[in-house]
């Protein structure tokens, strides 16, 4: 097992990783050094449609160690979540003189965030999902200490136009987005979170490279995607009421080249359209979409608000207490874009034409 905190065991570990891929995520690169040559085998066909060849801005080495870590010697301190899971706690961390051992109690998985060289360290291949989660909480820190903030949305362009769609976890947020893929020259640009920053009179937005990950309603209501379940998980799903199949917690990725074909994938726009998603599958009233002043009423933007979370280092090497930005920081932020609501009844396909209607798609 590798001793977490003795640098000596980390540097030889490190020096272990000798097959590279390099992979640029909107002009930061990504050098990914391993001693598992199948995991990056994994991440080429991953990533595909979600990097670019742009100008590279900063190149950041990435560690990814197949190998048993002793989070026994390690004294941890729970992550606290605002939201208790059923299944109990899901990170711990433990803070030293150069970074953050945080241990992903229920995989095994640890990870080392930290300014240079940060690392994952675990079985890479049985968490994949994981380890592209640490790559991305790169590009997440990169780019929110050049001032962008984190929105908790999916998204959509059309030709540089984009749309983010907010709402709490289980929302409908990821469906309706995969929904307005169908409308040619939708394409698409993030599935959970957004970064966005105003500059140039224009509100620029990044989406962050990784492909939905959605629970078997929104597979089983897309005859496009409903093939991604196995036949007999399809049997299983057919009859169950929309409510209880809304609740099963229960993750299938939708590789978006596969799925939608090539050119259905975008990386940056400007952020024109914000849909709010104020609706539930147990209101009677028809579902509208109506227009929101957010300098009257910034707490409509909660469901945008997104903390940092345990994984985010600033400039200066310093962990700040998780904390989301108020709602009129996101208010602020957002000049020249329209935001609008979806209220009433939870209907995908009446929201599509509402968004025909609003010019959106």
């Amino acid at each position: 097992m590798i001793n977490l905190l003795d640098d000596s065991a980390i540097a030889r570990a490190r020096s272990g990783c000798t097959s590279a891929l390099c992979l640029t995520f909107n002009g930061l690169k990504v050098r990914l050094l391993t001693n598992n040559p199948s995991i990056l085998d994994y991440l080429v066909g991953y990533f595909s449609g979600l990097t670019d060849s742009q100008a590279v801005q900063r190149e950041l080495r990435v560690f990814l160690i197949d190998g048993e870590p002793d989070t026994g010697a390690v004294d941890w301190a729970p992550v606290q979540r605002s939201k208790v899971s059923r299944l109990g706690l899901k990170e711990a961390y433990v803070d030293t003189h150069d970074g953050r051992w945080i241990h992903k109690v229920r995989t095994g998985l640890v990870m080392f965030q930290s300014l240079v060289d940060p690392v994952v360290m675990g079985d890479l291949l049985a968490n994949r999902s994981q380890v592209v989660n640490f790559i991305n909480n790169q590009f997440l820190n990169h780019y929110q200490r050049q001032g962008y903030l984190l929105g908790h949305a999916s998204a959509f362009d059309i030709e540089g136009r984009t749309t983010a769609i907010a709402a709490s976890s289980g929302g409908g947020k990821s469906t309706l987005m995969l929904k307005a893929l169908e409308t040619p020259g939708a394409r698409f640009l993030s599935n959970d979170r957004i970064l966005f920053k105003a500059e140039g009179g224009a509100v620029r937005v990044l989406g962050v490279a990784k492909h939905p990950r959605v629970n078997p309603g929104t597979l089983m209501h897309s005859e496009r995607l409903r093939s991604i379940l196995p036949a007999a998980e399809q049997k299983r799903f057919a009859g169950m009421p929309t409510g209880e199949l809304w609740e099963i917690e229960q993750k299938y990725d939708v590789l978006i080249p596969a799925a939608y074909g090539d050119g259905k994938t975008a990386l940056s726009g400007t952020l024109r359209n914000l849909v709010l998603l104020d609706w539930s599958l147990d209101d009677p009233a028809p579902t509208e979409l109506g227009p929101v002043d957010i300098e009257q009423s910034p707490h409509a933007l909660d469901g945008l608000r997104k903390s940092p979370g345990p994984f985010f280092q600033n400039a200066e090497g310093v962990f700040p207490p998780e904390q989301s930005p108020a709602a009129d920081v996101y208010a602020d932020r957002l000049p020249g874009v329209q935001v609008l609501q979806l209220t009433g009844r939870v209907d995908f396909d009446r929201a599509v034409e509402l968004l025909h209607q609003r010019g959106l798609l």
